[in-house]
């Protein structure tokens, strides 16, 4: 259902259009580069969620870019892969790739108190080059993004971004936008779409520089001793955590498995596996276990990438 203001209310049950139709979410994808589900979680649901990060970040994850964030979420949150894998989610992923199934690239991140400058999503990939990817109208491969808190268009950790920036070679992109949202909103945009999260402050970077300097010499990780100092600022600051939950996906056709392959050059392999519990949903729904985190044997596997 579409609210005035064109953004799409949740939750949902069935997927609302028949298939072959072009519906609101894939036109506003299409033309923009990105949509906003209001509602698609409950409270309950947005505060186990954070409750389920910040345990596990707690002694799990990488130390980047001011806080910590965890590669390949689902296969080491059990949690995170029932959540992602539930028909409230599937059944919003199925709208936006019909009439073709739905595709799980592995890309699936979760993440507390990070940084990020203006970026896209793609610089990997060949198309990226040449800029080719961008005056692409058959490449729809999408993140859903849960940011699990109230942030509003003017807050410095809301996520911004540049609409129909994921169409620059065909079309001028607009002015960047912040995406006012509440804690139980879902976003969801194009990967080629230029955005940025919470911008890196002057402290921020001067702290970063500082560790990256001294590190080397004191025998310390810079990333990790930049991450817990900011930590500590932030609680003498009263400042709350900032949690957010990542996942990519796209239609069963050739740009989606592109996409996904340049990951698996990327991140080549995960240990673990998904639960029967999950398998059997996402059969269910016809959808495959995700690409880039199909486990590999063990003398394959290599770290994550950056």
């Amino acid at each position: 259902m579409v609210n005035p203001t064109g953004e799409m209310t949740g939750p949902a049950g069935e997927p609302s259009e028949l298939p072959g139709k072009t519906n609101q979410l894939q036109k506003d994808l299409s033309s923009d580069g990105y949509i906003i589900i209001r509602e698609l979680l409950s409270p309950d649901q947005v505060e186990r969620l954070r409750l389920v990060i910040k345990q596990h970040l707690k002694s799990e994850g990488r130390y980047q870019y001011g806080g910590k964030f965890q590669l390949h979420a689902m296969y080491v949150a059990e949690e995170i892969a029932k959540f992602l894998s539930s028909d409230v989610i599937l059944n919003r992923l199925k709208e936006i790739t019909r009439p073709l199934d739905v595709v799980l690239t592995g890309e699936c991140d979760m993440m507390i108190n990070t940084t990020s400058s203006w970026h896209n999503d793609v610089p990997h990939h060949p198309a990226c080059i040449d800029g080719a990817i961008f005056a692409d109208e058959s490449f729809r491969v999408y993140k859903i993004a849960f940011y699990l808190q109230d942030q509003d268009e003017h807050s410095p950790a809301t996520l911004k971004v540049r609409p129909r920036s994921h169409l620059k070679g065909l079309v001028e992109s607009m002015p960047e936008k912040g995406l006012g949202i509440g804690a139980g909103d879902a976003i969801i945009f194009d990967v080629r779409i230029e955005h940025a999260g919470q911008m890196p402050t002057l402290v921020d970077r001067s702290l970063r520089k500082f560790f990256e300097r001294i590190g080397p010499r004191l025998r310390l990780d810079s990333q990790k001793a930049f991450t817990l100092t900011r930590s500590a600022l932030r609680r003498i600051a009263g400042t709350p955590d900032r949690m957010a939950l990542f996942m990519t996906f796209g239609p069963s056709d050739s740009c989606t498995h592109s996409y996904a392959e340049e990951g698996c050059n990327r991140h080549s392999g995960v240990r673990g596996t998904l639960s029967a519990e999950v398998l059997k949903q996402l059969a269910a729904n016809n959808i495959s276990p995700p690409i880039i985190g199909k486990p590999v044997a063990p003398q394959q596997v290599s770290g994550p990438g950056t």
